[in-house]
């Protein structure tokens, strides 16, 4: 009997070219799962190890290493290095070559081979600089990964997020909730259908009526800050942490109906340094969405994650059992009014309602954090701030006269402006079979993931001018006001002021649900706060330094403990 073998050189032939297949197939399925990642990067090398170790025998080749064992040893480390080669190679060759879809569009080198360096980047906090920084270099449309790109034109922000041919998210979120789920959270959903199904509760949840409901809890949130502060008789106080506590008890409220108590104990069980803590990961997984299949198995790895998810589940769980005792937001996610055709899941509303605490908390707290760093860097906005709010026309504590304010609402929009919550923006990408999406000039193919990056789109002086990088909240005001309090300014140079830039809650049927609930914290908060101490930062503090710290995780907890201010009763 006689076995049949190809030439030693036609069979390393053969491995790099299933290296290529293997590449076109990654290309083509972009498998996440597990065993499919197995069975295209582990089972192929292995079969062909057989057929690399006959060819060696009959060509006579030694395998080194000495009898049977060694050229075993040979194969498997021949075969393995040369598919993995291959498949890098094609990889590498096809995202710089002319054939790529986004062949075109400038960007760094390591961007366009591998998403790996921006993730390094990314986990140091300092993202929305990068991506910047890009702009300035290379333009509007900029290539930040192999199938990435981010947006800086005013065009591209009603094609990929506007109400009629908005895109629905990109896979991005897709690394967040990795583990084997019988409902994808809302914010994972790509079927524009299904997600306007499960945002309606959400719609509900946030409507005017129910954000009436939730006025008494914030009065009783911020008047408990304000009294907790006067207690502490003056001093020296980290204000970013006592924000965050703020923002952590009212979503606890607002969601559950009750459960914070992190002002009052001033978050002894670190429930704020904990969320924190999920971040860098939840980031990394974003990034390489790939990745979640291996997470779970690498110890140390995910934890925090997994543990808030548990935290949150028992959170939905003691609701459901305890009934409603007011209206709040899970009276509307599970449905207990019946407005639903069909029940809904407990899964459902915890996997749903578990991002809400931190999502509506944190993106809050950091944009009061960024609001009163900016009115203690810049005193005589401060002082016109609390000329206003001093003022006997103004009822403070009615929310409905602190939305009518138009220097306090100055004063957010202008930091919502140079320091959007979430500072990169939101991840959108075609629907797989659509064909891809055309954004003013240019056209998405399926399988890109794009952004419009919030942080340089506000900051672009074509958007907002003069000085568009300066906090100038006048710049919000009738143009009688600007040059009654800036005339230099206003009198002086052009004035653009283009309001469909500004999207620091994002638009569309993908914006945030709880945009209006955050200004109604933010209003009171800033009215309460202003109107009854006297604040600056504690002396010896460089201001500047704040600025540098900040960092970009798509929520993110600012531990700037440098960042106090000294409070007094005035």
């Amino acid at each position: 009997m006689h076995t049949i073998s190809l030439p030693f050189s036609q069979t390393v032939a053969s491995v790099a070219g299933a290296g290529v297949v293997c590449h076109l197939l990654f290309n083509r399925l972009e498998p996440r799962r597990l065993e499919a990642l197995f069975a295209l990067l582990i089972v192929p090398p292995a079969i062909l190890v057989y057929g690399l170790q006959v060819s060696r025998h009959a060509g006579g080749v030694d395998g080194g290493g000495g009898g049977r064992g060694g050229g075993l040893w040979g194969a498997v480390a021949a075969t393995y290095g040369v598919y993995y080669a291959s498949l890098l190679a094609s990889l590498l060759t096809y995202r710089l070559s002319p054939f790529h879809p986004l062949a075109r569009y400038p960007g760094p080198l390591l961007c366009k081979v591998s998403k790996i360096w921006l993730t390094v980047l990314s986990m140091g906090g300092k993202q929305h600089i990068y991506y910047y920084d890009l702009h300035q270099k290379y333009g509007d449309v900029i290539r930040v990964g192999p199938n990435e790109l981010s947006f800086r034109h005013v065009s591209a922000v009603q094609p990929m997020m506007g109400t009629q041919d908005g895109l629905p998210k990109a896979e991005w979120w897709d690394g967040r909730k990795p583990q084997k789920l019988t409902f994808r959270p809302i914010f994972r959903l790509r079927n524009p259908e299904e997600h306007a199904r499960r945002r309606r509760s959400w719609n509900r949840a946030f409507s005017s009526p129910m954000l009436k409901e939730y006025e008494t809890m914030v009065e009783t949130r911020v008047a408990q800050m304000v009294d907790l502060i006067s207690a502490k008789k003056g001093g020296v106080l980290d204000l970013s942490k006592w924000l965050g506590w703020f923002a952590y008890d009212i979503m606890n409220d607002v969601i559950f109906s009750t459960g914070g108590n992190a002002m009052e104990t001033e978050d002894k069980d670190q429930m704020l340094e904990f969320i924190a803590n999920c971040q860098p990961t939840a980031l990394f997984l974003s990034h390489l969405p790939w990745a979640a299949a291996f997470y779970r198995w690498i110890p140390g790895i995910g934890g925090h994650l997994r543990n808030y998810r548990t935290y949150a589940a028992r959170r939905a769980i003691e609701r459901k059992q305890s009934g409603s005792t007011r209206k709040d937001v899970f009276y509307h996610l599970i449905d207990e009014p019946g407005v639903e055709t069909a029940p809904v899941a407990l899964q459902q509303v915890i996997v749903d309602g578990a991002p809400g605490i931190t999502a509506g908390a944190e993106t809050t707290s950091t944009s009061l954090s960024n609001i009163f760093w900016l009115l203690l860097k810049h005193p005589q906005t401060l002082a016109r701030l609390r000329e206003e709010v001093d003022d006997p026309q103004w009822n403070i504590t009615e929310m409905a006269a602190q939305a009518r304010m138009p220097y306090l609402n100055a004063v957010i929009n202008e930091a919502l402006r140079l320091y959007p919550a979430v500072l990169s923006g939101s991840p959108r990408a075609p629907l797989v079979g659509s064909g891809g999406q055309a954004v003013g000039s240019d056209f998405l193919p399926e399988g890109t993931t794009a952004l419009v990056h919030t942080y340089s789109l506000q900051r672009d002086p074509r958007n907002f001018s003069p000085f568009s990088e300066v906090f100038i909240p006048e710049r919000w005001l009738p143009t009688e006001d600007q040059l009654k309090l800036e005339p230099a300014l206003f009198g002086n140079h052009e004035v653009i002021h283009n309001t469909a830039a500004f999207i620091p809650f994002s638009i569309g049927p993908a914006n945030c649900v709880g945009r209006n609930l955050a200004y109604q914290e933010m209003r009171m908060l800033i009215c309460a706060l202003v109107s009854k101490f006297d604040m600056e930062f504690e002396p010896g503090f460089d201001p500047s330094t704040w600025e540098r710290d900040l960092l970009d995780f798509y929520v993110i907890w600012i531990n700037f403990t440098r960042h106090v201010a000294c409070l007094t009763d005035d």
